[in-house]
């Protein structure tokens, strides 16, 4: 049984606690007060801080990397749209807004956390968590009776669950909240409610701009297999516990600028999942990089999901003249959040990556790769 597994039996134990000790309290008394409710009391905080806890970490891992999390809402909207072809004008119109929409529900998950163990305004607080839970259990009960979408996203790349195991987590969760909701007008503020209004706002105002400045960098945290020091050619051929490699769907075609094994010697990788989306500067300023790097000895390659016939009208505008291998863009996007993006290899072993706002001089990338 795996860790988290055990860390979901407990929570399920201490759902079935709360509500066991409201009822036979409630039966006992006669009375939902909490003043003659003692184990009820213990457990409202006992409640709180664990369903607070679930909910700050989900929510500050997806704010880490929000951008992992705009994919996987696009995905939903994609598959909902298919499903429902009725409907499939209005779930194509969130697809654009899958970024800011990935990026407020990160942020107010983990505002939302801080609500619930500082006690701040319990009457609205309890009912935004449960109508959060809600629209997150309908989500992932869709993924488990469908199986179309395998993977539900609530915790990122930092822990994945499957279709069923995400369900069950949100029902566990649902129930957990019902003695929240029912006690909610006794439930007082730490502190005060100005002060928990005022930790709750800055929690929400801190963790927006957490969350922004890895989306302009990269993120904070790396749950990604392509992290740093991941030795590429064992992770994209060796099987891993599911039956596949962790950095799975990896098959780079060489199709432009001669061969060149990427395992082998001092390797940047310029990941680029779509040109025409990309900053012209940046990318300008890639193969300004690459000029710089022939004198030090290392190999730059650009890898891309753009057509071939696009990818040579850039090379030739922009002064890229360096090799292009083709990959899947689920692939590029996985490997780094930036387009474009660059992966420092040695051997095939990831030594650095970096954002294209903060692109490396050619001094700054040998000195990684001596």
């Amino acid at each position: 049984m795996s860790s988290y597994q055990i860390v979901g039996i407990c929570f399920a134990i201490i759902g079935i606690i709360g509500l066991a000790s409201m009822a036979l309290e409630r039966f006992r008394h006669q009375t939902f007060d909490l003043r003659y409710m003692p184990l009820s009391r213990m457990m409202t905080w006992v409640l709180r801080f664990t369903i607070g806890g679930l909910f700050f970490y989900s929510g500050f891992v997806k704010a880490n990397d929000f951008i992992g999390f705009a994919y996987k809402l696009e995905e939903y909207f994609q598959v909902f749209g298919e499903r429902w072809p009725a409907l499939e004008g209005f779930f194509t119109f969130f697809i654009p807004l899958a970024e800011p929409l990935a990026w407020f529900i990160s942020v107010f998950e983990v505002a939302l956390a801080v609500a619930l163990i500082m006690g701040w305004f319990m009457p609205l607080t309890t009912w935004l968590s449960l109508l959060m839970m809600i629209f997150f259990t309908i989500l992932t009960a869709y993924s488990h009776i469908t199986n179309s979408v395998t993977d539900c996203g609530c915790f990122g790349d930092a822990l994945k669950l499957t279709p069923f195991e995400s369900f069950m987590k949100d029902i566990i969760l649902t129930g957990m909240l019902i003695p929240l909701i029912l006690f909610r007008k006794q439930i007082k503020s730490l502190g005060g409610a100005r002060i928990a209004g005022g930790i709750t706002a800055f929690s929400f105002v801190a963790t927006g701009i957490f969350s922004w400045l890895c989306y302009q960098h990269l993120p904070l945290i790396d749950y990604r297999p392509y992290k740093v020091g991941t030795d590429l050619a064992i992770c994209t051929t060796a099987p891993g516990p599911e039956g596949f490699p962790k950095c799975k769907d990896w098959s780079p075609v060489f199709l432009m600028g001669g061969e060149v094994d990427l395992f082998k010697g001092k390797v940047l990788l310029v990941i680029m999942q779509d040109m025409n989306k990309a900053p012209k500067d940046r990318l300008k300023a890639s193969g300004e990089l690459a000029r710089g790097l022939v004198a030090k000895g290392v190999t730059t390659i650009g890898a891309t999901a753009t057509s071939p016939k696009k990818v040579e009208t850039y090379a030739s505008e922009l002064g890229l003249d360096y090799t292009f291998t083709f990959i899947d863009q689920t692939v590029l996007k996985t490997m780094i959040r930036s387009n474009p993006g660059y992966l420092l290899l040695q051997d095939g072993v990831v030594k650095k990556m970096w954002h294209h706002n903060d692109t490396p001089s050619a001094d700054e990338v040998s000195a990684l790769v001596p």
